[in-house]
């Protein structure tokens, strides 16, 4: 794999903005989901654009990549390997022990002074809900690459977590050498896309909302999802589509902060493809009672090409 394979992955360029490398990624991770599209390969393509995001997303983990590839991503330099251990039915764990102590055997100084653990890495994998709202989960893993025997620590997840962001646990890593202290577990976040149409924006969330071209002419009262439930929205008369309507603080908790963000409403006004005669005598009659203003005395029919 070169260090391009990444940008690819999301159809973008190397010279991408963060802004377009998010946009790129939520559009293909909604069209891979799993529980969206059920076609062969689907899961397998989901996975990859999550990996290339995790590294993509971040500016220190991207200048990395862009210069040493995956493994510099990862913090190896080009070397270190990977690890067993596993969680319930989430995560994948990777070694990020120190290359020097890989290569030599704990480096230049005193083999026998103590010495800190490795580092480890465990990926978890969450739904767009348990990231919005937080969760626990049990992680499973190997702590001790010498006897194998399963690690087990409970993970609390705030509430608000992206992907990309990790989550230290001081002393949950392998342990040191020499009486040396153990060395830390990083947990690192994936978030899946969202099965009801919700998209995030840090703490604000987006929907796309289909409405009736009688409703956005005339208005009325709508019903719209968010995270936190139903909400009545207003759609005022003469709603133009794409118009976008704010619903202050049901959007995501705000990781570093309080409070929550907004959600956003974007609508799509539908135009019907198929009239009765009815419906088609109303509308003609709409169109000659509105008639033309910059031609005296002129009416058209509404379907006049």
């Amino acid at each position: 794999m070169n260090n391009t394979e990444f940008y690819e992955r999301l159809g973008v360029d190397k010279s991408a903005s963060q802004d377009e490398i998010k946009k790129a990624y939520r559009k293909l991770s909604k069209k891979y989901h799993p529980d969206l599209n059920h076609e062969p390969g689907a899961e397998d393509k989901y996975k990859e654009v999550q990996e290339a995001y995790e590294t993509l997303s971040d500016p220190q983990k991207r200048q990395q990549y862009d210069q040493f590839g995956p493994a510099g991503a990862q913090g190896q330099g080009g070397f270190g390997g990977f690890g067993g251990g596993q969680g319930q039915g989430f995560g994948d764990f990777s070694d990020l022990g120190d290359i020097f102590s890989q290569m030599f055997g704990g480096g230049f100084g005193d083999p026998n002074a103590p010495r800190k653990g490795r580092d480890l890495q465990y990926r978890m994998h969450l739904s767009f809900e348990e990231a919005i709202f937080g969760t626990e989960k049990t992680v499973r893993y190997t702590q001790d690459q010498s006897d194998r025997k399963q690690h087990e620590v409970k993970v609390k997840v705030p509430a608000g977590v992206e992907t990309g962001q990790q989550m230290r646990l001081a002393g949950q890593g392998e342990p040191g050498v020499n009486g040396g202290p153990h060395g830390d577990l990083f947990v690192v976040f994936s978030v899946a896309a969202s099965k009801e149409g919700f998209e995030r924006d840090g703490a604000d969330v987006y929907l796309e909302q289909d409405i009736d071209f009688v409703t956005a002419t005339l208005g009325d009262q709508i019903q719209v999802k968010t995270v936190h439930g139903d909400v009545s929205l207003k759609i005022p008369a003469g709603t133009q589509n794409g118009r976008r309507f704010r619903l202050a603080g049901k959007g995501a908790p705000r990781l570093r902060g309080t409070g929550h963000g907004d959600q956003f409403v974007v609508v799509n006004v539908l135009v019907p493809t198929k009239l009765n005669k009815a419906q088609k005598a109303a509308l003609e009659d709409f169109a000659k009672a509105s008639g033309d203003k910059g031609k005296a005395g002129k009416k058209r029919s509404f379907f006049d090409k």
